[in-house]
């Protein structure tokens, strides 16, 4: 049997078995909830498998592999209606990824309208990045929202965060550290912000808009390198290849931040949304050049062929995924639901010495739903890397199976 075929089979296995493991029955698909004495206890799930690879392309050769590329598990549990807690696990990207702490966090919900956080978890920070990783249209963000959120967001971060949100606004404000698990930088120290909003909102159509920013005014202290920062990304996908053409290195730097604007809007089962970047880094000696801007940008479209569209969500400030309109957990209307998307983006981290290159990816791909908890995507990638370290063209097939609740 090939490699990539006893891999993808032995991470496939490990998904199954450990979310079967956090519930104890599983009623017509849908994953229950427990209650008791004013708690709720929620069993969590994000495990994907993705196998994949690039049949073309030069001048490197990733080849083909497979990637258990999440396998997050835990619970969050609610206290009254007023505390809400968090304990998740990130058993991936398997084999061989460092297991660590998703989130583990408390937050007092007991104030209409507010949340405050505080522990290791995703705060807010720019659409594309709000969106939970199982209900993102593409297998893999745009590198454009990974490279930037990443900064002093993301994910495993240590954070105190105070939202607000309702029906057609969503702000939010962190104070935030470095990440948890085995590549800790707890010396960083940042802040980052959100503001996004609904100025339109009919029963058929929407428009969103929305301003992120982050800032870190002490980078983490990278050993040799001192206090640093970098950027750097695979091409918008996670077959188990590790290879990250688009790569600035580490740059000295006494202060860097990222500004973003982001925009979507909804026609009935037609969603348009793009988000475009600029990145700012202040420098420190060795380096020669005061200052570095980078920047990037994005835009898509998915429109749902069967089922209900995306729908916004206050709380995250972003759209959830697709679901069935007739309320079935097995095979919506007979057909599961089903979504068709296409996407371009460009990350260009060009500058004088810490030059990361400039990518270009144009995506297709297509999502089903054949269960209210499982997702099996198909999607198409051709991209170019000039400049930087790497430069690399490509075709790229990938494939997912996620599991998710």
């Amino acid at each position: 049997m090939p490699t990539c075929t006893r891999r993808s089979s032995q991470i496939l296995r490990t998904i199954i078995t450990t979310a079967i493991l956090h519930t104890t029955s599983v009623q017509a698909g849908t994953i229950p909830s427990f209650t008791f004495g004013g708690i709720t206890i929620k069993p969590y799930a994000t495990d994907q498998l993705d196998i994949g690879g690039y049949p073309s392309a030069s001048p490197t050769r990733p080849g083909t592999d497979a990637s258990g590329a999440r396998i997050r598990n835990g619970a969050r549990v609610t206290i009254r209606d007023q505390i809400e807690i968090g304990g998740i696990w990130d058993f991936g990207p398997a084999p061989g990824g460092p297991m660590r702490l998703f989130e583990g966090a408390i937050a007092y919900t007991g104030l209409k309208h507010f949340l405050f956080r505080v522990g290791v978890f995703k705060p807010s920070f720019g659409l594309e990045s709000d969106e939970a990783q199982g209900d993102t249209v593409f297998i893999e963000r745009s590198a454009i929202s990974t490279v930037t959120r990443n900064l002093a967001a993301g994910i495993e971060r240590e954070a105190v965060e105070a939202e607000t949100f309702g029906d057609r606004y969503h702000i939010a404000v962190s104070a935030t550290a470095g990440t948890s698990g085995p590549e800790h930088d707890g010396n960083q120290r940042g802040i980052a912000f959100r503001f996004a909003g609904l100025p339109l909102k009919t029963g058929n159509a929407l428009l969103h808009l929305g301003f992120s920013g982050e800032w870190v005014f002490r980078p983490a202290y990278d050993g040799p390198n001192g206090r640093s920062v970098s950027f750097s990304d695979t091409p918008e996908g996670n077959n188990g290849e590790t290879s990250h053409f688009l790569n600035t290195s580490a740059i000295p730097a006494r202060s860097a931040g990222a500004f973003g604007l982001e925009a979507a809007g909804q026609w009935r089962r037609l969603l348009v949304q793009g988000e475009a970047y600029t990145i700012t880094v202040n420098t420190r000696p060795p380096a020669t050049t005061n200052t570095l801007h980078y920047y990037g940008w994005y835009g898509m479209a998915a429109y749902t062929i069967a089922g209900r569209p995306r729908k916004w969500k206050a709380r995250a400030g972003a759209f959830s995924d697709p679901t069935c309109a007739a309320n079935q957990t097995v095979m919506c209307n007979g057909t599961g639901v089903i979504e068709a998307a296409a996407r371009y983006s460009q990350t260009d981290l060009r500058a004088p010495v810490y030059s990361g290159g400039n990518q270009k990816i144009w995506t297709a791909g297509l999502n089903w739903y054949p269960f209210d908890i499982i997702r099996l995507t198909l999607q198409y990638q051709h991209g170019h890397i000039t400049g930087g370290k790497s430069p690399e063209r490509f075709h790229a097939i990938m494939s997912m199976f996620q599991i998710k609740f």
